[in-house]
């Protein structure tokens, strides 16, 4: 029962729009190429949240040395 649970799900995962959402775009990866941040360019101003849900500006961060660290698990 548990294996066909398994199974059910994992097909609906995989036909479902975030699928789709994780596809390639070569026209925004050649975008990105394009335009890419290089070492050295100043951080964009953006408001990002902490996982506890605090608001962050990375504008806090101007004058201080600063490295970003990006990870995924899957």
């Amino acid at each position: 029962m548990r294996i066909t649970l398994f199974m059910a799900m994992t097909a609906l995962l995989t036909m479902s729009p975030a699928a789709a959402w994780a596809q390639r775009n070569p026209k925004k990866e050649a975008e990105f190429l394009i335009t890419r941040p290089v070492v050295g360019d100043p951080l964009p101003e953006l408001t990002v949240y902490t996982p506890e849900g605090k608001e962050f500006k990375t504008a806090d961060l101007r004058g201080h040395y600063t490295v970003l660290t990006f990870g995924c698990l899957t």
